[in-house]
């Protein structure tokens, strides 16, 4: 085998796992078929158990001081402030719960940090090396990638919504599109 796990993504899903793995000393590869890293933001919000887990890989210290707490909506009808409300309340942290808000970070953000904690632990990720296609076997996966062929016993498929990964084993994305709308309602009064 060339590899044990090879990562198809490196978004959030993927990186993270890539940390588990390495935490464990699990050989792995990670790539991307970006080249370069995502420099937007698909999501700039991270759940309280985002953070637990991010505690336990070791670079919540990092996102605390990169994010926020969520700031409160202000509406506006017809031009005109009319009032601000929070999603959620803030809630002061317990023993039980040590995270118990969302914390606000882009999603750039959180992936730099997620990609820097694991080249601390020996593991670049391989940018615009995408995954072509793969044929699996009872010992392991044969993956062509645009860049050649390579053996693992494990591919994982992180690489997002138009994955080949899941394309090629005929696994349907679940889920709909859905457009944002502007907040009107008497709650945000």
């Amino acid at each position: 085998m060339d590899t044990q796990v090879l990562i198809a993504g490196a978004g959030p899903t993927g990186l993270t796992l890539g940390i588990e793995l390495a935490r464990r000393g699990i050989d792995l590869r990670i790539i991307d078929a970006a080249s370069s890293p995502f420099a937007g933001s698909r999501g700039d919000g991270l759940q309280p158990r985002t953070l637990e887990v991010f505690a336990d890989l070791g670079v919540l210290d990092e996102v605390l001081s990169s994010g926020s707490l969520p700031v409160p909506l202000r509406a506006h009808v017809g031009g005109r402030y009319v009032g601000e409300r929070r999603m959620t309340e803030i809630v002061e942290p317990t023993p039980d719960i040590p995270y118990p808000n969302g914390w606000m970070l882009p999603q750039w953000r959180t992936e730099e940090i997620l990609r820097n904690r694991l080249r601390e632990l020996g593991v670049r990720v391989e940018q615009g090396v995408e995954i072509v296609d793969f044929h699996q076997d009872p010992e392991g996966v044969t993956a062509t990638l645009n860049t050649g062929t390579v053996r693992a016993a494990h591919l994982v498929g992180a690489d997002g919504g138009r994955s080949t990964v899941r394309r090629t084993l005929g696994v349907d994305f679940v889920g709909e599109p859905t457009t944002p709308t502007a907040c009107c309602s008497a709650t945000c009064r």
